[in-house]
């Protein structure tokens, strides 16, 4: 019922007519005394006019004596602003009374009333720099710094212990994720520095933090070591089988064990790799880790630049090769691609399902890849070459398992790419058959390594062999070479026709110019042998071993067993 009569009463003095009572006002004041000319230029001799309002004298009567009353059509001027409070002049209060400011923006408090600070919400706050950033650089060194430096650093202490402590006062400075820091420890694994985790370390009790200095602490909690007497062999032991070498580190891991343990589908990973490098790299170099081997370390980080561009090209040819060209000369003479062609016809007959599947291997058809090659040989070779190529027994005569380098790439001009554009396929349109340019090759003495697919009676000898001195010219397709770089290195199954023409259709490996394949790399999975109690074989027991190894699965069952039953 409230309710009900304040929303009446709204409702009724919205209704009053403000206009119709002021101009009533006057009539009903008809009787009242008002002032004369004189009495009121007497009282206001000034304000015959304020604000617009115009003054109207009339003759009236005298004035009642007991006061004086304002004249009815006096207008009243406006009260002016407040004047804002000069600065640093504290607002008069009251005692225990909450005002507003003059302005009405915000209340003051009360006296005596201390204000509450906001809580920040957190959204607004800056991210601490991680040190990765694109333009981040280590700030200036302090002169305690300096000095600290020049005794952590000073050359007449081991480098094992100067690159020990630089590592782990790198790792306190840099904000670390999950991948950079996966990404520095494979590489200072590489380079001998055990950085293995720790087992059973615990955190740190109250009186060691209380009574350490931060780089106490963080020497305490490092995981990275550089220290004569390890335990384990592929770690630096302080013997003489150990030599410093930045350069040739930083190769070996961007060659070798970047394309095995890392991804590099993204352009964007391999930049994060030779960025991390480079960061470390930079760090030993701002603080004099080791001014004799800065020369050393500028090597170092040229290779992280030359790997960034590398490593990304590789990964674009690998999808690119082996090429149109070479394709279509394996398709039609006995290549690989035949081989996938003809089994997948004998699978379509077999298993209609297996289509999909066989279909991205068959390479081109009879037709088009006949197109595709005699186009080649019309365009890139000479006349007597192209009158070999239109016989119909052209075969294989020579194939091998080829190391190479790029020495030389030579591109097709624009005359040539247009003349290969204007040939039509088989529906009669054109754009269809790609240029070709050339690249030569010198050989290669191989990676290093021994390849998985080697026998028993094989050895990484035997598949590289003395070749004689001299380029090898092979034909490639113009958007592959614009990937080539001088010194890049492939193996190839390579094949040669009897009309002199050469081709592969087999990529057996791509790898960097800089390609390193360490000793270190042969002890990744490397295991302290230990000691086995089990007595051997003998002529008059030649079963032991099978007995031993009966019983210890045997015990393993019986544990199991235990484990169930007590559940």
């Amino acid at each position: 019922m409230a309710g009900y009569h304040e929303k009446k009463l709204s409702r009724a003095v919205s209704q009053v007519d403000l206009a119709a009572a002021l101009t009533s006002l006057p009539k009903e004041q008809e009787n009242i005394v008002r002032y004369t000319q004189e009495e009121l230029l007497s009282l206001r001799p000034k304000d015959k006019k304020k604000n617009g309002a115009h003054v109207e004298f009339v003759e009236v009567g005298l004035p009642p004596t007991d006061g004086v009353m304002t004249p009815p059509n006096f207008v009243a001027p406006a009260p002016p602003p407040p004047t804002p409070a000069s600065p640093g002049t504290p607002p008069t209060l009251d005692e225990g009374v909450l005002k507003e400011k003059a302005n009405g923006l915000a209340p003051l408090l009360a006296e005596g009333e201390k204000k509450k600070k906001k809580k920040s919400s957190g959204k607004n706050r800056k991210a601490a720099p991680t040190g990765f950033e694109e333009f981040y650089a280590d700030p200036p060194i302090t002169p305690d710094e300096h000095e600290e430096e020049e005794d952590l650093y000073d050359e007449s202490r081991p480098f094992p212990d100067r690159v020990q402590t630089c590592i782990q006062r790198y790792r306190a400075r840099r904000n670390l994720d999950s991948d950079r820091a996966n990404i520095l420890t494979k590489y200072l694994m590489l380079g001998g520095v055990d950085s293995t985790a720790k087992m059973f370390t615990g955190g740190l009790d109250k009186e060691t933090l209380e009574n350490s200095t931060a780089a106490e602490i963080a020497a305490i909690q490092a995981t990275d070591y550089v220290q004569t007497g390890t335990k384990s062999a592929k770690f630096y032991d302080g013997s003489d089988k150990w030599v410093v070498d930045f350069e040739v580190v930083a190769k070996g891991f961007f060659s070798y064990r970047i394309p095995r343990m890392f991804s590099i589908d993204h352009e964007r990973e391999v930049k994060l790799y030779s960025h991390v490098i480079r960061n470390f790299l930079n760090y030993v170099l701002h603080h004099r880790v080791c001014p004799e081997y800065t020369e050393d370390v500028m090597a170092a980080r040229k290779v992280c630049d030359l790997a960034e561009k590398e490593l990304w090209a590789i990964r674009q040819l690998q999808s690119k090769l082996p090429g149109d060209f070479n394709v279509a000369a394996s398709t039609l003479h006995g290549g690989r691609y035949m081989q996938y062609r003809l089994n997948a016809q004998a699978w379509g007959l077999d298993d209609p399902d297996s289509q999909d599947y066989a279909s991205t291997n068959q390479g081109f058809t009879d037709t088009e890849a006949e197109r595709i090659f005699k186009t080649a040989v019309a365009f890139a070779g000479d006349d007597a070459l192209f009158m070999k190529a239109m016989k119909p027994d052209i075969i294989i005569t020579k194939t091998a398992r080829k190391f190479y380098e790029v020495a030389e790439v030579e591109r097709p001009s624009l005359n040539t790419i247009a003349q290969y554009a204007s040939v039509k396929n088989s529906k009669g349109e054109t754009g269809y058959i790609k240029a070709l340019g050339v690249v030569r090759f010198k050989t290669w003495e191989g990676p290093g390594f021994e390849p998985e697919d080697f026998t028993d009676d094989e050895d990484g000898a035997t598949a590289v062999k003395a070749e004689e001195a001299g380029l090898e010219s092979f034909w490639l397709e113009d958007e592959i070479l614009e990937l080539f770089f001088i010194g890049l290195k492939l193996e190839v199954e390579a094949h040669e026709l009897n009309v002199g023409i050469k081709f592969f259709d087999t990529v057996l490996g791509l790898h960097c110019s800089f390609h390193t394949y360490l000793p270190n790399e042969k002890m990744i999975y490397w295991k302290e042998p230990a000691l086995n109690t089990r007595p051997p074989p003998t002529e008059d027991d030649p079963d032991v071993e099978e007995r031993a190894m009966e019983a210890i699965a045997e015990r393993e069952i019986e544990e199991d067993e235990k484990c169930l039953g007590g559940k």
